[in-house]
């Protein structure tokens, strides 16, 4: 597992109202919701909670520096097409 600095490389997308998902180099890290309380709930790649926060910005932040498996191990899935 490495750990990983916020990056130009993680971008994250609203899909609707207080739901946002985040990638890093093209691969899933994890998705954030919005709590009818104002906090946010990440959860990893696996739909795992990684915390709940006061605010977004935090959210992100914490969900796009957690450590990722290294490639190869078990965590990261690749999809192929084989005919």
């Amino acid at each position: 597992m490495s750990e990983h600095p916020p990056s130009p490389g993680t971008v994250w997308a609203r899909v609707e109202d207080g739901f946002h998902v985040g990638s890093r180099d093209g691969n899933f890290l994890g998705y954030i919701e919005r709590r009818r309380d104002g906090h946010y709930d990440a959860f990893d790649m696996r739909s795992a909670v990684i915390g709940t926060f006061a605010d977004l910005v935090s959210a992100m932040r914490t969900l796009s520096s957690a450590p990722t498996p290294a490639p190869g191990a078990n965590g990261i899935l690749t999809i192929q097409e084989n005919r």
